[in-house]
């Protein structure tokens, strides 16, 4: 396996590729520790090329939970053809749905000059399409949870009841 080529901003191509990346960006000793099992085990469990330990959904799950790190999520979305969106917890002000515009447009932005440079030559490599491709799809990330910031501006409007005057 060559997981020295797994660019940071890219999305590895299969969960397991993520779980390995996740215990490299997380100390496993620690995960271990409180998952009740070895270090060794861990590892073994985390590493896709080994063969006897094979780490279960519940363990992905739970290792996504105590790491707080969603790379096996992102990957399995990917794998699936789609995108895992954070959606913002709570939206309390205007400045958030401002905020927000702005990192939507930035990200296509960024999405856009890639493809730009990719194009510079004329022609659109594998390499450069996986960059292209994961910007776009943090683009869509970002235009899903404005959705959200949206929705968080939404107010019922009061309901006005029309009062008929009866004529005795």
């Amino acid at each position: 396996m060559s997981n020295n080529t797994l660019k940071q901003n890219t999305i590895p191509q299969c969960p397991q590729d993520a779980a390995y990346m996740l215990g490299k960006r997380h100390n496993v000793s620690d995960l271990a520790r409180k998952l009740g099992v070895s270090p060794n085990v861990l590892g073994n469990k985390l590493n896709p090329d080994q063969e006897f330990h094979k780490l279960t959904l519940g363990e992905a799950v739970a290792i996504t939970e105590l790491a707080d790190d969603n790379g096996i999520l992102d990957a399995w979305s990917h794998l699936r053809g789609g995108v895992f969106v954070k959606l913002p917890e709570a939206v309390c002000c205007d400045e958030e749905l401002s905020d927000q515009l702005m990192r939507v447009s930035e990200e296509l932005g960024s999405a856009m000059a890639e493809l730009r440079r990719a194009r510079e030559d004329g022609v659109i490599d594998p390499m450069e399409f996986e960059r292209i491709k994961a910007r776009i799809m943090t683009t869509v990330t970002e235009a899903l949870a404005l959705k959200t910031v949206v929705h968080g501006q939404v107010r019922d409007l009061p309901r006005h009841t029309s009062t008929v005057i009866s004529k005795a």
